[in-house]
């Protein structure tokens, strides 16, 4: 009987061990490497960060973290590495992982020593919206960039909130940060920031603000009349943000990841700190809708108006690949169609051989979108998977990153942009009828069609940088240059290490470097195409200086080696004058008693270097640069 009860009892042990090994097997790893870096906020300006990346390299820190991904009912291993900040005397600060509701009562808020991992085993027990996180009672950590969305899908990934939940046809994650400029400098220069100043001066979604937002695909939200998207609103600050979205209604389904017994009506929704919010869209009608933070505040950049939390919703017709048809006429502000009877803003008009029409209405009509930027006077026709850019008064446009040259230049009437036929019939994938005698106009096309697109470009930039990375005794005023048939091709550059995107630096002007610097730089053209990126490495010391007296007859040392950024100084121990010349005259110095007693050259080039005095050519010397 005896032996019967440990047989079972050890079976049992195997059981629970074989299980847990399983369990082991199933779990989802995610690597995460908490370091620093540098984010290049929506006015250019740069601000040091904390944060994770993907990539074991300091310096890497990406804002906000990676988005994690998972199912309902899976278990998530999260290991986050401590590999150290690459900025030298930040105060940097990484503790164990947490995820807000699902994780987030744990005590365990030690520091991570540089090297040191932490492991945490997250059950993904309800689909929904929640973010990660490192915890300190200041929110230190979440100021400085170490958070990341953490959604957790439908089983089998179905497109529904939450298992047996709503249904939607395309998902948005709006990851929203605040970020203080003075909170950031301060742990740069590893002081401890006063939290009673708090004072966030930029707002971003997913990382970007406006106007950044509205180009990006992931938080430009475009759908059609009835679908259904669903927006999910992750703030883990410590301000509220009411997002507000125009010309539709739309239901709260769920908070903190908790679907509600019964959805909420809003038109606008109060996000709290550290709050989530599944909202569900159902658009019933065409257009461009701004969604955006009903604070004022909200939507600035550093104190200018517009910016931060503000993107668009475009809405297109349902059902639109079909054949459709515009019926016009020159001098009226009625329109057809389909059959249905439309007004016009302003009305088609003649000028130097080509037609106008509104473009807004063309825009809406073919289904795409059509941005303004009122300071450099273009405006930016976009469909899901082109993009037409032109300027007003100007010939030149820009399809799908390729330049070309128009028949006519698109103006502007009464505050509406006009659109040359030319235009539409040979870029808009469209079939244009002009009947002279009557002056009307028919416009044929099929709604949702891309667009015409020239011949690309797929040839990369070539990216050099002047001086070459080395070691140097002085500050280096670095020039890039870049080599492409595309005269607006663009370098894009970072001195922290981190690889340079379109959201970095641009290059305009020589960069100092006057401190050890890793300058990584990135040629890109209108067509997309982007250089390899190209890095080198400054290293500036302090020049030694070495010393040789000039005598009455003789240099003290005729021959004397040093190292590559040496500065070497004769001093006059005579009462004659003298010169230092070198044979191929590099330098040439005078020391006399009544005059300069000192002559100084820093060799900032390697080899060997004859000098002489001119005045008494007997006295000659030598300098090895190695």
């Amino acid at each position: 009987m005896k032996w019967y009860f440990l047989f079972i009892a050890a079976f049992c042990a195997l059981f629970i061990v074989a299980s847990s090994n399983a369990n082991a097997v199933d779990a989802r790893k995610v690597q995460l490497y908490a370091t620093d870096g540098y984010y290049t906020l929506a006015d250019g300006k740069q601000v040091y960060i904390w944060g994770y990346s993907l990539e074991n390299k300091p310096g890497t820190a990406v804002f906000p973290g990676p988005k994690i991904e998972t199912e309902e009912g899976d278990i998530v291993e999260v290991t986050v590495t401590n590999i150290g900040p690459q900025k030298n005397g930040a105060d940097f600060q990484v503790r164990p992982l947490r995820v807000k509701v699902l994780d987030d009562q744990s005590a365990d808020d030690r520091i991570l020593s540089v090297g040191q991992s932490d492991t945490r085993l997250i059950t993904a027990s309800q689909a929904g919206s929640y973010y990660y996180y490192s915890y300190d009672a200041n929110q230190y950590g979440i100021q400085m960039g170490l958070n990341g969305p953490f959604v957790v899908k439908a089983k089998s990934s179905a497109k529904q909130a939450w298992t047996g939940g709503p249904n939607y046809d395309k998902e948005y994650v709006f990851h929203i940060n605040e970020v203080d400029p003075e909170w950031h400098q301060t742990a740069e220069v590893g002081n401890l920031y006063d939290y009673g100043k708090f004072h966030p001066r930029y707002w971003t979604i997913n990382g970007k603000s406006f106007p950044d937002l509205e180009s990006d695909p992931s938080t430009m939200i475009h759908g059609k009349v009835g679908e259904k998207i669903m927006v999910r609103l992750i703030n883990p600050g410590r301000d509220e943000h009411p997002m507000h979205l125009h010309g539709h209604h739309f239901q709260v389904i769920a908070e903190n990841g908790v679907p509600l017994p019964i959805p909420v009506d809003k038109d606008t929704v109060n996000l709290d700190p550290g709050e989530t919010k599944d909202i569900l869209v159902t658009f019933d009608q065409s257009g461009h809708f701004p969604f955006h933070s009903h604070k004022i505040v909200d939507n600035t950049n550093n104190g200018v108006y517009p910016g931060g939390l503000h993107t668009m919703t475009h809405i297109e017709q349902a059902g639109n690949t079909g054949e459709a048809t515009i019926t016009l006429k020159v001098g009226e502000t009625h329109a057809i169609v389909n059959g249905e009877h439309v007004m016009l803003d302003v009305a088609p008009f003649q000028l130097k051989g080509d037609t106008y029409v509104p473009f807004q209405f063309i825009a809406d009509e073919f289904g795409g979108t059509l941005q303004t930027n009122a300071k450099d006077r273009n405006y930016i026709y976009k469909t899901e998977n082109s993009e037409f850019q032109l300027w007003l008064i100007q010939k030149l446009g820009i399809m799908n990153g390729q330049q070309i040259q128009l028949q006519s230049p698109i103006l502007q009437v009464k505050g509406k942009v006009m659109v040359p036929l030319s235009v539409i019939s040979t870029y808009l994938c469209s079939t244009v009828d002009m009947d002279h005698s009557s002056d009307a106009i028919t416009i044929q096309y099929q709604t949702g069609q891309e667009c015409h697109t020239p011949d690309r470009d797929r040839t990369a930039p070539v990216v050099r940088a002047a001086p070459a990375g080395g070691t140097y005794s002085s500050t280096q005023n670095v020039t890039l240059t870049i080599q492409d048939d595309d005269p607006n091709a663009v370098i894009y550059y970072t001195l922290g290490g981190s690889a340079p995107t379109k959201s970095s630096a641009r290059y305009t002007s020589p960069i100092p470097i006057s401190q050890n610097t890793i300058l990584k730089f990135i040629g890109i053209d209108t067509s997309g195409n982007a250089s390899d990126v190209q890095t080198e490495s400054y290293i500036i010391e302090s020049a030694s200086e070495v010393l040789v007296e000039v005598m009455n007859d003789r240099f003290s040392s005729a021959q004397i080696k040093v190292k590559k950024g040496t500065k070497v100084t004769w001093v006059l121990k005579s009462t004659m004058m003298h010169t230092v010349t070198s044979y191929e005259g590099i330098f040439d110095g005078v020391v006399t008693p009544n005059g300069n007693t000192r002559f100084s050259y820093t060799f900032n080039e390697t080899g060997t270097f004859n000098y002489f005095c001119m005045v008494h050519p007997f006295m000659t010397g030598t300098v090895i640069v190695e």
